[in-house]
C-alpha cells in the first residue's frame, strides 16, 4: 500500500490544533519561568502555515495567538518528522519566524515586533543530536571575537524529543498522551515493540468507551497507522486489535475499508483520475459524469473537512448519496455553516 506523503499532517493538526490541547501541552512542558509568564487561558489558533510546499513532507506547523507579560505575542509549534534530526531547523524556524513579523510589519507599521515562542517537535527514530541554538549553526562561532558574535542572530528554540529512544516522558492529560504515544510509536523499528505500543493505545481507546470526542480521536488515530504502515502490517493489526475488542477491530476494518474506497491512496487516487481522464478523452458521457460527480464530492469533502476538522469520516458515505443538484447547492450554503448540526441537516439521514 502507497503511503500519504506527510500522514503525520493531519494528525498533529487535529489534535494540537484543539486549543485544549495546546494549552495542556504547554502546561506540561514548558519550563515554569516560561509558563508563569503566557496567559494560557488567552491562547487562540491562527490559520496560518508557513511551510514551503516542497518541504511538507517532513514538517508541519501550528501558530498560536497569546498573552505573553501582558503583550501579544506567538507560540508556533514545528513538528519536525524526518527520521532524523535536521540541522537546519534553526534555519527554517527563523525563516518562518520572519515570516511572522512581516505579517505584522504590515499591522504595526512603526511598532516593535511580538514576541515569538518557538517549539519544535520531534518523532524521529534517531535521538535529537542537534544543538537547540541558533547560533551553534555558525561556522567558527566557537572562537569568535564577541564583536564578530553580535553579526549572528541569537535565539533558541525549545525542543521535545518523543523519538523511541530518548526517554523523554509522556504527560499530561489523556488525548494528549494518546497523540504524544502515537507519535512515538512511529518511530518504533522493532515490529514486537511496535505492536505492543498499539495495543497499549488501543486498550486505553476501550477503556474509555463510546464516545463522540473518543470516536473521532480513535478514527483519527486509525488513519494514521493507516498510511504509517505497510497493508500486510495494517491487516495483522486489524486481527490483533481483536484481543482487546472486536467492535474496536470491525471499526478498524470500516475505516479502512472507507479509506480505500475514497482513493485515499495514491494508487487508486490516480487509477480514479486515469479512468476520468479517459473518459474525457474519449468522449463518454456517462465516464464525464462520474467523473464529475466524484470530483465535486471529493472537493466538497477538503473543503468540509477544512471548516470542520473533527467532522466523522462516515458523513463522507452520506455526501456520497447527494446527487450534483444537491452537491452544488451543500457547496454554496457551506460558506455561511457555523456548526456540525447545520451541515448535518443537509444530508440525508
Amino acid at each position: 500500500m502507497e503511503r500519504l506523503n506527510n500522514p503525520h499532517d493531519r494528525f498533529f493538526k487535529e489534535v494540537l490544533g484543539d486549543v485544549a490541547n495546546t494549552q495542556a501541552f504547554l502546561e506540561t512542558y514548558l519550563p515554569p519561568e516560561v509558563l508563569r509568564a503566557i496567559d494560557v487561558g488567552t491562547i487562540q489558533a491562527e490559520k496560518d502555515s508557513f511551510i514551503e510546499q516542497d518541504l511538507k513532507e517532513f514538517y508541519a506547523d501550528l501558530l498560536f495567538r497569546a498573552n505573553i507579560r501582558n503583550r501579544e505575542a506567538y507560540v508556533y509549534i514545528l513538528l519536525e518528522h524526518k527520521s532524523y534530526s535536521d540541522y537546519n531547523v534553526g534555519v527554517q524556524l527563523l525563516r518562518y519566524m520572519s515570516a511572522i513579523w512581516d505579517k505584522e510589519i504590515k499591522k504595526r507599521k512603526n511598532r516593535r515586533l511580538p514576541l515569538i515562542l518557538p517549539i519544535v517537535l520531534y518523532q524521529g527514530k534517531e535521538k535529537w543530536g542537534v544543538s537547540t541554538q541558533f547560533a551553534d549553526r555558525i561556522e567558527g562561532v566557537e572562537t569568535m571575537e564577541g564583536a564578530l558574535k553580535k553579526a549572528i542572530p541569537h535565539f533558541e528554540y525549545y525542543l521535545y524529543d518523543f523519538s523511541s529512544n530518548s526517554g523523554e516522558e509522556i504527560k499530561g492529560p489523556d488525548d494528549l498522551r494518546l497523540y504524544l504515544e502515537t507519535i512515538r510509536m512511529a518511530s518504533i523499528k522493532d515490529p514486537e515493540k511496535f505492536n505492543e505500543a498499539y495495543i497499549r493505545i488501543t486498550t486505553v481507546f476501550v477503556t474509555r468507551g463510546e464516545t463522540e470526542i473518543s470516536d473521532q480521536l480513535y478514527e483519527t488515530f486509525i488513519h494514521y497507522i493507516f498510511y504509517l504502515i505497510a497493508r500486510e502490517d495494517f491487516l495483522r493489526l486489524i486481527q490483533l486489535t481483536r484481543t482487546v475488542s472486536v467492535e474496536r477491530s470491525e471499526r478498524m476494518q470500516t475505516i479502512a475499508e472507507w479509506l480505500k474506497q475514497e482513493g485515499m491512496e495514491k494508487g487508486l487516487i490516480k487509477g480514479r483520475e486515469e479512468g476520468r481522464e479517459e473518459g474525457r478523452e474519449e468522449g463518454r458521457e456517462e465516464g464525464r459524469e462520474e467523473g464529475r460527480e466524484e470530483g465535486r464530492e471529493e472537493l466538497l469533502w477538503k473543503q468540509i473537512t477544512k471548516k470542520f476538522p473533527r467532522i466523522p469520516s462516515r458523513y463522507y458515505e452520506k455526501l456520497k448519496a447527494l446527487t450534483i443538484d444537491q452537491l452544488d447547492n451543500l457547496g454554496l450554503d457551506l460558506i455561511d455553516m457555523h456548526s456540525e448540526e447545520e451541515l448535518k441537516r443537509h444530508l440525508p439521514i
